[in-house]
């Protein structure tokens, strides 16, 4: 008797449980999909934010964004994993675009929760600085971007990985008929354009073989797992990094690939710098900042 009456109170716990899973799916269902009839975009899910629809688009992130953006008439809001803190706006309107950038650009700082994540990767450098420290490294990059030196320097950079190399590569493609990504082509040679007109150093990555060059591979995936810190709440990111496990170790890996690239350009031209008397027949970007009065 007792035993009958423990597998009905056993059956009738699985059953409620059974509904209760059922109708928590069915209101996680209903709330995405009316969020998405009412807001153009992403679908924003419960608890999840857009994170489901970006993994299922991680093959095609940027036509995912891209297609997102047309349906929302160029602006759209996202939101991570709750209870995390990511959240934001995407635009690519152009009217938005001068406001945020130009307009009202002091009302718009980085902020303390983007400078966190990419920190480790970029440190206080222009890209992840705000207010004072981001002003004057404007005004001295500014100053030698906009010198006649420098940008008949970048025309001739660009002249040469043209002529050069991409002409070159799309001749030998097209006589061995070879298939190619031309994502790829074209990232390899906006890597070596931006190397070559800040560093003065081509790392090669647009050569006939395409190779794979460590350092183009650690920036690209410093850059992906840096971007990953953004998906996910801080109590999972920031114990991984403490306990060093996971996508962390890998960021700390390839971050070390990259700051040891920058540390021997940096090191190796102060040495050729000291070396001809702090004169040097080169345009590039380091060079400039290097020889600049604001440096010395």
């Amino acid at each position: 008797m007792w035993r009958l009456a423990g597998t009905a109170v056993d059956l009738l716990v699985q059953v409620r449980l059974w509904d209760l899973a059922v109708a928590l799916l069915g209101l996680f269902i209903f709330s995405g999909v009316s969020q998405r009839l009412r807001h153009k975009g992403p679908i924003i899910w419960p608890f999840l934010g857009v994170v489901p629809s970006f993994i299922l688009h991680i093959d095609n992130v940027y036509a995912w964004a891209t297609n997102a953006s047309r349906q929302s008439g160029g602006t759209f809001s996202y939101r991570g994993v709750s209870p995390g803190r990511l959240f934001g706006v995407v635009t690519v309107d152009p009217a938005n675009l001068e406001y945020i950038l130009k307009s009202k650009f002091k009302k718009f700082p980085k902020g303390k929760y983007y400078r966190e994540r990419f920190s480790d990767f970029l440190g206080d450098g222009i890209f992840n600085a705000d207010d004072d420290v981001w002003k004057e490294q404007r005004r001295v990059a500014n100053a030698e971007m906009h010198s006649s030196r420098f940008v008949e320097f970048s025309f001739k950079t660009i002249e040469h990985l043209v002529c050069n190399k991409l002409l070159k590569l799309t001749e030998k493609l097209a006589v061995s008929h070879e298939m190619v990504d031309l994502q790829d082509v074209f990232l390899r040679f906006t890597f070596d354009n931006i190397c070559m007109a800040a560093f003065g150093v081509d790392p090669g990555c647009l050569g006939l073989d395409l190779p794979d060059v460590p350092f183009a591979r650690a920036f690209e995936q410093a850059t992906e797992l840096t971007l990953f810190r953004f998906l996910v709440p801080p109590f999972v990111w920031k114990p991984m990094k403490y306990f060093d496990i996971g996508t962390e170790r890998r960021l700390r890996e390839v971050i070390k690939v990259v700051h040891k690239f920058a540390e021997k350009t940096v090191s190796d031209r102060k040495f050729e710098c000291q070396r001809s008397g702090g004169i040097l027949d080169r345009s590039d970007l380091l060079t400039r900042l290097i020889q600049g009065p604001d440096l010395q």
